[in-house]
């Protein structure tokens, strides 16, 4: 019998095993370039009022659209998605009680505008999240175990919880929400999937990652966390879950727009199971943008013509660009000479990151600027 990890890495389709470039991906996107905005709709409105959120949901969209962006990515979160059929969720939710998410899909194609949800299948869970409450029909030992919490023996807490995916289980947990999610906002366009692997290298050393190298190395993994062959098995689950929910969305979604992010450089990526260069030339995702978030010109084009020169013959790529971050900075003069700069390069999108960060006249910059003859 094959070890599992084995069994699930011939399971997915030859060429994600080896690199080999496809065709390159059909846009289905409705706009000949996307101009879209990375916008946490839970900062901006946590109340349980229906009328007061609506209205604070149809200022925040014509905001962005009178700028000239023709894409919202809303983050969109587990116990939120959850919380829109389960009373209990939310009290940690109240914008779930009025459908603040279906609010701003509404009210965005009232404005001309897509919709892609924004969602980590991995990283940014809390002790609370329903992935890990049998309640909900989670389970806890989904979480992934980092190398420093397994050393220590302490929990990092709030917001430190993360889902391994090598667990099917907990990819068709999460298979199961997100479809349920398309299929109750039909006017969503695509959906866009949030740096797809670990939050950190430092993972998983949960008992079936620990099992699963053991079976194919005969290795403690904990000894070899960094290493080579522990790369390769951060990725199987990753691989397994984009695959998964490719087909989903291939059988259940067709027209929906499927998309990714993360760094620019794949092979950096893969220490964190990212293995979306793979997935990329093997046709799997739609576009693919790259998190080039940098304050010098210099080093942001070579770091976008990194992922350009990887993947931009066989995936449309998006430049992911950024005003604030949470580490570093950056003026509206540089972003919009960024803007103009991926153009030239070849990328066929524009992301900024994020939108709370973008002041009225940064707003006003754009629309003057590198968004001026933008139509919806």
């Amino acid at each position: 019998m094959l070890p599992a990890a084995a069994a699930v890495q011939m399971a997915l389709p030859a060429v994600a095993q080896g690199v080999q470039c496809a065709k390159p991906a059909l846009s289905r996107a409705t706009h000949a370039e996307d101009r879209g905005v990375w916008i946490h709709p839970e900062r901006y409105f946590t109340t349980s009022d229906g009328k007061a959120g609506r209205e604070q949901v149809r200022a925040m969209v014509r905001r962005y659209a009178d700028a000239g962006f023709n894409l919202l990515l809303p983050w969109t979160v587990s116990g939120y998605l959850a919380a829109l059929d389960d009373p209990r969720l939310q009290a940690r939710h109240p914008s779930a009680t009025w459908d603040a998410l279906g609010a701003i899909i509404d009210e965005a194609a009232v404005q001309g505008m897509g919709v892609d949800l924004w969602y980590s299948f991995t990283d940014y869970r809390g002790p609370a999240s329903p992935e890990f409450d049998a309640a909900y029909g989670g389970n806890p030992a989904w979480r992934a175990l980092s190398g420093a919490r397994a050393r220590t023996g302490k929990d990092e807490g709030d917001g430190a919880w993360v889902v391994c995916p090598q667990h099917v289980e907990a990819r068709q947990w999460q298979h199961k929400l997100l479809m349920r999610t398309l299929k109750r906002y039909p006017k969503v366009r695509g959906l866009h999937i949030e740096e797809p692997g670990y939050g950190t290298k430092d993972y998983c050393l949960c008992e079936l990652c620990v099992r699963l190298f053991k079976e194919i190395h005969g290795l403690p993994l904990a000894e070899h966390l960094q290493s080579q062959q522990a790369q390769d098995l951060k990725t199987i689950g990753n691989s397994a879950f984009a695959w998964e929910l490719r087909e989903e969305l291939q059988s259940k979604a067709p027209g929906i727009v499927y998309s990714m992010n993360g760094g620019n450089d794949w092979r950096e990526d893969r220490v964190q199971g990212r293995d979306w260069g793979r997935w990329a030339l093997s046709g799997w995702i739609d576009s693919f943008v790259p998190q080039v978030y940098e304050e010098k010109m210099d080093a942001f084009r070579k770091q976008l013509q990194i992922t350009l020169d990887d993947i931009g013959a066989a995936c449309p790529v998006h430049a992911g660009i950024a005003l604030a971050w949470s580490g570093g900075k950056n003026d509206i003069g540089t972003v919009l000479r960024q803007i103009d700069l991926a153009r030239d390069m070849g990328s066929q999108g524009i992301v900024l990151f994020h939108g709370a960060a973008f002041s009225d006249d940064d707003l006003k910059a754009l629309r003057q600027g590198p968004f001026r003859n933008a139509g919806r």
